[in-house]
């Protein structure tokens, strides 16, 4: 009987184990992911899908080739501070373009009267 309660305790601490392990994967793959900035070409600024104001954002060379993006960071009853290490990606040709010109030409209506 102990020998049943032993194979039994030895596989919940397997299991409870691998679930940990998993959440913690996904949590440090999805925070790399944010830490992107897009740079469009008529200068606006993108940052966790908000834009952000240029004067708050200085862009270095990162030593390899690319460019990082340090962000200022304003917290209450603190004093304000950059967070830095974010990747800059310039994106290019991404046009705006609204919904209704999108819709005119894909909606077509037959009236049979």
């Amino acid at each position: 009987m102990k020998k049943y309660y032993t194979n039994i305790l030895l596989l919940i601490v397997i299991l409870s184990s691998t679930a940990c392990t998993s959440t913690m994967n996904h949590v440090a793959e999805t925070s790399e992911s944010d830490n992107t900035l897009l740079v469009y070409e008529d200068g606006r600024m993108e940052f966790n899908s908000r834009f952000v104001n240029e004067d708050e954002i200085v862009i270095y060379n990162d030593g390899r080739g690319g460019e990082r993006a340090a962000i200022k960071v304003r917290v209450p009853l603190h004093s304000d501070f950059y967070r830095d290490s974010i990747i800059v990606v310039r994106v290019a040709d991404q046009y705006d373009e609204s919904l209704a010109d999108g819709q005119h030409d894909a909606v077509t209506t037959d009236n049979i009267n």
